[in-house]
């Protein structure tokens, strides 16, 4: 399905189509499609992954790695897929797979270990607290935990083609001269890392649940189209935003009521956030 464009405004879509698009990954739209299968069995992941020999590499990688500590190595794909387990391996396929195209050691300040780290989080929390809501969405948790490795993919993107301005925004952040990413990357560019995502993810032609994710997740009380899935990636980007700044569980967000989230299931998957952190930071070092 071909998403609909979204709703930036003249100037900021003018700015953003001076940019060069990059061209979506070869087989990322299979790989999207298979993976957000919540119905996909192990020796078929193993059979989708295998397609990509790089991805493949990676995670018989890390299934070797201090992070799994295997008592013997492990060398096929399907136990490889069986050890470190669906989820993980769905965010790392698809996160290898969407950032192929992009190089953002040129921006100084952008930290790459910190953005995957971030986005894994929040793919991770979005699953599971579509899995806990009480709301009768037509998404699955998988398609949630996709949704929440692209949210941030506009950031990844102007790293790459604008690092200079990207550079400058995120030392106003570290500086406090801006209070969020958000903010000073509209002071520099007139334009944020969401706007810039719902363009790309719209030009790949992205399925438009994620691409309406990926423009709108920063908006509360978003109501448009897709807005389940908008507001619980909006909500997960929250929760993990408070695990990596370690803060306590944000318990007032008119998000949950929407969603039929308890605070008890909440604060469940804030715990459960937190438990994960030190492993997710060793899978993003693998992605980098």
């Amino acid at each position: 399905m071909t998403a609909t464009p979204i709703h930036a405004g003249d100037s900021t879509l003018k700015q953003l189509t001076t940019l060069q698009l990059p061209s979506m990954p070869a087989g990322a739209p299979y790989l999207l499609k298979s993976l957000t299968d919540e119905a996909i069995e192990f020796a078929e992941l193993a059979s989708v992954v295998e397609k990509f020999p790089g991805i493949a590499g990676k995670l018989i990688s890390l299934v070797n790695s201090a992070w799994s500590a295997p008592t013997a190595a492990v060398t096929s794909l399907e136990a490889t897929c069986s050890r470190l387990g669906l989820g993980v391996v769905r965010s790392t396929s698809i996160a290898l797979a969407v950032a192929a195209p992009f190089n953002s050691t040129k921006c100084p300040c952008f930290d790459l270990e910190y953005y995957w780290c971030s986005v894994l989080l929040t793919a991770d929390a979005a699953s599971r607290l579509a899995a806990v809501s009480s709301s009768k969405h037509e998404f699955e948790p998988a398609t949630a935990r996709a949704a929440g490795l692209l949210h941030n993919l506009g950031l990844l993107w102007l790293a790459d083609r604008l690092p200079d301005e990207v550079d400058r925004a995120l030392t106003m952040v570290k500086s406090g001269e801006a209070e969020s990413v958000q903010q000073a990357l509209t002071q520099v560019l007139g334009f944020d890392q969401a706007q810039a995502g719902g363009y790309l993810g719209n030009s790949w032609a992205l399925p438009e649940p994620l691409v309406s994710a990926m423009t709108h997740y920063q908006e509360s009380e978003y109501q448009g189209s897709h807005c389940e899935i908008v507001i619980t990636v909006g909500l997960a980007a929250r929760l993990v935003a408070a695990v990596l700044k370690q803060e306590s569980c944000p318990g007032q967000d008119a998000r949950l009521s929407s969603l039929g989230i308890t605070g008890e299931n909440l604060n469940a998957v804030f715990e459960q956030l937190n438990g994960q952190l030190v492993k997710t930071r060793d899978i993003a070092k693998v992605l980098i």
